[in-house]
């Protein structure tokens, strides 16, 4: 039997005691790490926005807006004034005026009437004769006065150059749409209203945006229609175009 020198036992010996010393060094644990407080975690995503919109506010929290009429209102008297032809010509009432010595002549037009105000220095009747052809012939004649029971009217047409007569004696129609007047101050105001064109032979049409030569006369006191005039002029006036 082979004898295992003591020398090479030995080293064996201390060999295993080594190996056995170094796997213990692996095996045991090494020192605790400190404990720091965790990282903060970051988002990369950017943040969410809302779109949302805001909660309509309640009709008793919010101030509400004045709620429209079911019908329109009543015009009042100083957005559409009603004219009146009443024998007062009110500032600005009518769009035009001319003056033929002491007396007035005030009108305006749309596309169908022609509203006229006659104003003398006399308290007799007033007339005013349009687009007379020579003298008075061929105008379309209107005398007014105010007398004790009120205005009165009459729609003539000139038949002579030193003539008129009442167009229903001579087979035309009186065509006056409205009238009035009133004498204050030893003056006479007198209005009317009558279509610009009529149908009637005794009429002449007047038409907007023309300008017409216009005959006048007054008598200072008397209310006749008959009676001579005492004073008597010409003029002329312009219609409005037609809007």
């Amino acid at each position: 039997m082979y004898a295992v020198k003591p020398w090479v036992l030995a080293v064996a010996v201390v060999a295993a005691l080594g190996a056995v010393i170094l796997l213990a060094s692996f095996l045991a644990p090494g020192p605790a790490e400190p404990v720091g407080p965790p990282s903060p975690v970051v988002s990369t995503q950017p943040p969410t926005v809302s779109t949302a919109e805001p909660e309509p506010v309640s009709a008793s929290s919010a101030t509400e807006s004045p709620t429209q009429p079911s019908e329109p209102p009543a015009a009042s008297a100083d957005v559409v004034p009603t004219i009146a032809t009443d024998g007062y010509i009110a500032p600005a009432e009518y769009a035009h005026m001319t003056a033929a010595g002491e007396f007035e002549i005030h009108w305006q037009n749309d596309r169908t009437t022609i509203r006229v105000g006659l104003v003398s220095p006399g308290t007799g009747y007033v007339a005013i004769g349009f687009d007379p052809e020579q003298m008075m012939q061929g105008a379309n004649y209107i005398m007014g006065a105010v007398r004790h029971d009120g205005a009165v009217i009459r729609d003539d047409y000139g038949n002579s150059q030193f003539g008129h007569a009442a167009d229903v004696t001579l087979g035309g129609t009186q065509d006056i749409i409205a009238y009035g007047g009133r004498e204050e101050r030893g003056h006479t105001t007198f209005e009317f209203v009558m279509p610009l064109s009529t149908g009637d032979a005794m009429d002449k049409e007047l038409v907007p945006g023309f300008t017409y030569r216009v005959i006048i006369a007054y008598h200072m006191t008397d209310d006749s229609f008959s009676r001579k005039h005492s004073r008597r002029g010409s003029g002329e006036i312009r219609l409005d175009r037609a809007p």
